[in-house]
């Protein structure tokens, strides 16, 4: 869904960005913020304060998402190690944003990995869109991409801020929501990739040939 107003966010973050800021200083400050946002996780509980730092903290990174292949465009730096490292960026701060609940909730760690696990399924999906006829990355969202994603881990910390109690009580549920909102996008996302591959040539090749 927040992906329809990506061109629009992209403007905004380019504002944000200096004269020296670069894809690969994004994507570094982008993995920072991750960081940042499992430090205001795991202290959360002592200084409410960070709980509150938190959506800041998540914003900022997905600024740095943004610009990070909005730059390698412009400045004509693109290239395949760079979208590798990209892509790995996104997913492997997804993890440790949400794996860090792993620690913090261990009555429902079996939820935490199921949505890990779902979220590592809507990422490859997306990529293997790439691959398929049409060779386009898929965005599409039923709720779960990766900017819902951090709304979601905003909306968690803002509320755990407010009333840690609360979040402890139903953090089951709040995990089975996620879940399920990214599992819907991964399959979104395959029945987008077989609908504009319906009728192309597909061609299966590897290194050793067809």
């Amino acid at each position: 869904m927040l992906y329809q107003f990506k061109g629009r966010f992209q403007q905004f973050a380019n504002r944000f960005a200096g004269a020296g800021m670069t894809a690969n200083w994004a994507t570094f400050w982008g993995l920072v913020c991750v960081g940042l946002t499992l430090a205001c996780f795991y202290w959360g509980s002592r200084f409410t304060l960070l709980l509150w730092l938190n959506p800041l903290i998540l914003l900022v990174r997905f600024i740095m998402n943004a610009l990070d292949g909005l730059l390698a465009r412009r400045q004509n730096t693109a290239s395949s190690a760079g979208e590798v490292m990209n892509e790995l960026s996104d997913v492997v701060g997804d993890t440790l944003s949400y794996g860090i609940l792993y620690f913090l909730f261990p009555q429902h760690q079996l939820f935490v990995v199921i949505l890990l696990l779902s979220i590592w399924f809507c990422e490859y999906v997306a990529v293997l869109g790439k691959s398929l006829p049409g060779g386009l990355r898929r965005q599409e969202s039923l709720g779960g991409a990766k900017p819902e994603r951090a709304v979601w881990l905003g909306l968690l910390s803002l509320t755990w801020a407010c009333n840690e109690t609360f979040v402890r009580g139903h953090i089951g549920q709040f995990l089975g929501v996620v879940t399920a909102l990214v599992v819907l996008t991964g399959l979104k996302r395959i029945h987008k990739s077989l609908q504009v591959a319906r009728g192309q040539e597909y061609a299966s090749l590897t290194q050793y040939g067809q």
